[in-house]
């Protein structure tokens, strides 16, 4: 299972924390599909996480009451990171893109 964590490039991470949740994946799972499972939540969040910022990019900022900074644009990015994990991690609120990824590639997969 190791080469499903170890396939996701820290060149889709959007910051330490992505990395060091896909580190956490390898040492906590018991079984190789609980890690492909885990796995694909993961990417989830990162795809709805990249989804949020793009569609942040699209509002009007004219007349805001907050001035765009990098500490802003960094909180925004921590933040819209939890809100991601949140979604992913809920099944009533998930866009199912973990699912059907585990459904795909659990056949490849033993135990």
């Amino acid at each position: 299972m190791n080469n499903y964590v170890g396939s996701i490039g820290s060149s889709y991470m959007q910051n330490s924390s992505d990395l060091a949740e896909i580190e956490n994946i390898k040492r906590g799972a018991k079984t190789e599909k609980e890690q492909l499972k885990q796995v694909a939540k993961e990417f989830e969040s990162i795809f709805v996480a990249k989804m949020l910022n793009e569609m942040e990019k699209t509002v009007d900022r004219e007349g805001s009451l907050f001035q765009e900074s990098k500490y802003m644009d960094n909180l925004k990015s921590f933040m819209y990171n939890d809100i991601a994990r949140t979604i992913a991690n809920d099944p009533k609120s998930s866009i199912g893109i973990a699912k059907q990824m585990y459904a795909q590639l659990e056949k490849t997969v033993k135990g």
